[in-house]
């Protein structure tokens, strides 16, 4: 394998994955395993598909695209192909059940009734594969009363601690982006499935393996948690005018444009620079402010000057000043800026690439950077089941005739 044309394409080259799941937490664990190079396989419902492919709206943004096509799938389902089975038929089960005994995984965030009603549960597909990694994804968890309860980001960030560890003390809750713990909750499938496949190298087995949505909540902020929990305090941001540490604060440039100050941890070594950088080399030895305890005892009084300063200089020269002294400090982006972003681009954190419908489209790829076996973008979001007979006759081996039958029956 010393010869760089017989490497992988990616790192689980040769892995195939099942994925019956839907909206973001549970495909989004798929989209993790496809770009790392991993064959998934999109398992969805004849006509009506995958519920995301009718997402239109949220936050105000339109996520049509021409064609009929949509951003959300466009982004979860890149790399995967599409199959459409029904899963209430006995044709149906019998065609998941041949690939089951044909692939590493079997992915899905289905409640478990819905696991159970129609029997793709761990022990039935175990049997059929015994070294099979089956995980399954959920909103609250394996065990507990609310372990059939259905979650989506919404609920993940409210019950998870998010929307009021995110808020003022006296403020409504906070939603923060889009599908924070949604996303995070995908890459938790991804991480489980990955541990469960480097134990089936190591030690022969297959397993059932689970992830939640409000774990990867809570997980997201072990550290406020973990205080809250055995402390009894409840951290909560606080208004800007009243940050603890104005090293530690975001302000408006004369353009309009906000920068973040992260310089708390040295303050000492870069006030003095930093007095000089603004053009306030009197402010270095103020009384009010000479040191760290002194600015924090006086923050908003030194808040007050520093947005009088900061709303005299442009950002781009800021940037410059801060690229120059070395200071902690980054432009605030909006979700339009990043990509723009020299560092973004420069790292393939947004990608541009040919489309067969949509012409040239950025993706967002999985931030991982492996030398041999890189992390890429190859296909398009799959069209409702556009590898259907491509899997059943070139995976599983079905004649043209038996698919045809399956057509016929609706079954596919």
């Amino acid at each position: 394998m010393n010869d760089a044309t017989q490497l992988p394409k990616g790192a689980l080259e040769g892995i195939r994955v099942i994925e019956w799941a839907h909206a973001h937490m549970g495909p989004g664990g798929g989209m993790l395993l496809a770009d790392l190079g991993a064959e998934v396989i999109h398992v969805e419902p004849p006509v009506i598909g995958d519920m995301m492919r009718r997402f239109t709206r949220v936050f105000g943004a339109d996520f049509a695209l021409p064609k009929g096509r949509n951003a959300f799938v466009e982004d979860i389902n890149r790399n995967k192909k599409s199959i459409a089975v029904d899963l209430e038929t006995d044709e149906g089960k019998e065609v998941i059940y041949q690939l089951v005994a044909k692939a590493d995984v079997f992915l899905t965030n289905m409640r478990p009734r819905a696991v159970d009603k129609l029997r793709m549960d761990y022990d039935t597909l175990a049997a059929i594969n015994p070294k099979l990694i089956y995980c399954h994804g959920s909103g609250y968890g394996d065990r507990g009363p609310e372990r059939d309860s259905p979650g989506l980001e919404i609920i993940g960030l409210a019950r998870g601690g998010i929307m009021l560890g995110s808020a003022f003390k006296e403020g409504p809750p906070v939603y923060p982006t889009v599908s924070v713990v949604d996303r995070l909750g995908g890459f938790g499938i991804g991480f489980a499935i990955l541990s469960a496949l480097v134990a089936r190298e190591r030690f022969g087995i297959g397993q059932r393996v689970s992830t939640s949505m409000l774990g990867w909540a809570i997980n997201l902020q072990g550290v406020a948690v973990a205080l809250a929990a055995n402390t009894g305090q409840d951290p909560r941001p606080i208004p800007r005018e009243e940050t603890h540490d104005p090293l530690w604060n975001v302000y408006k440039c004369k353009d309009g444009v906000w920068i973040a100050l992260g310089m708390i941890i040295q303050g000492e070594k870069f006030w003095p620079k930093l007095c000089e950088a603004i053009r306030r080399p009197d402010l270095e030895n103020d009384p009010r402010f000479a040191t760290q305890k002194l600015r924090e005892e006086n923050r908003r009084q030194l808040i007050e000057l520093f947005d009088q300063t900061f709303a005299q200089i442009d950002s781009e020269e800021w940037i410059r000043l801060s690229k120059e002294n070395d200071f902690i400090g980054s432009k605030v982006n909006t979700l339009v800026d990043l990509a723009e972003d020299e560092q973004v681009l420069a790292n393939e954190y947004i990608v541009e690439q040919d489309h067969p419908v949509l012409g040239r489209w950025k993706y967002v790829p999985t931030p991982v950077y492996l030398s041999k076996t890189p992390v890429r973008v190859h296909s398009a979001a799959p069209e409702l089941g556009e590898h259907t007979k491509e899997i059943l006759t070139e995976t599983l081996g079905y004649s043209s005739e038996e698919v045809a039958e399956l057509s016929r029956k609706k079954v596919i």
